[in-house]
């Protein structure tokens, strides 16, 4: 039991199938009733260099080319921000918080949704396993969390299989 308002959860994991195998991406959400603030997190391990992933995520324009392709199906560049539609028809004017290549992280904000609180954070990170995106979505409200897990479990089953497609054709 947790002594505060905060609950972690499992849900259950995005597979992955490549080459007969089966992969499973860590996910995990937390929602906390005191605040209404929800967060997905899913960590997406890629069979491609630090460099190349990063490069691929900090095109922030090309989501729907080199990232998500079919999930997004056009961005519109606009000063500070991105407008993305996505293939359900939906829009998300992106504001872009921070893109920082020394530390690989790229934070944006969705501001024009229903959604009354929303920051999305990808890092790239590099460590003994391997290469690793982490992406997290912390948004309010927490009715959105379902929504939120589906779509996000989508998305980064198509981000993996998009980098290592890229980075295994450029070799």
């Amino acid at each position: 039991m947790t002594t505060d308002s905060a609950q972690r959860q499992r849900r259950p994991q995005p597979t992955i199938r490549e080459e007969g195998k089966e992969m499973t991406l860590p996910m995990e959400t937390r929602s906390d009733e005191g605040t209404g603030i929800s967060s997905v997190t899913v960590d997406v391990p890629v069979e491609a260099s630090a460099a190349f992933t990063w490069d691929v995520i900090r095109d922030i324009y090309a989501v729907d080319t080199r990232l998500i392709p079919g999930f997004a199906v056009t961005v519109e560049k606009r000063p500070d921000s991105r407008v993305v539609t996505f293939a359900n028809g939906m829009r998300a004017t992106e504001r872009i918080v921070e893109l920082d290549d020394d530390a690989r992280r790229l934070q944006y904000q969705v501001t024009d949704s229903t959604v009354t609180h929303h920051l999305g954070t990808q890092v790239v990170r590099e460590d003994d396993a391997g290469v690793h995106l982490m992406w997290t979505t912390e948004f309010a409200p927490a009715s959105l969390l379902d929504f939120t897990t589906t779509n996000m479990r989508t998305a980064a089953q198509l981000m993996k299989t998009t980098i290592d497609t890229a980075y295994a054709n450029q070799r």
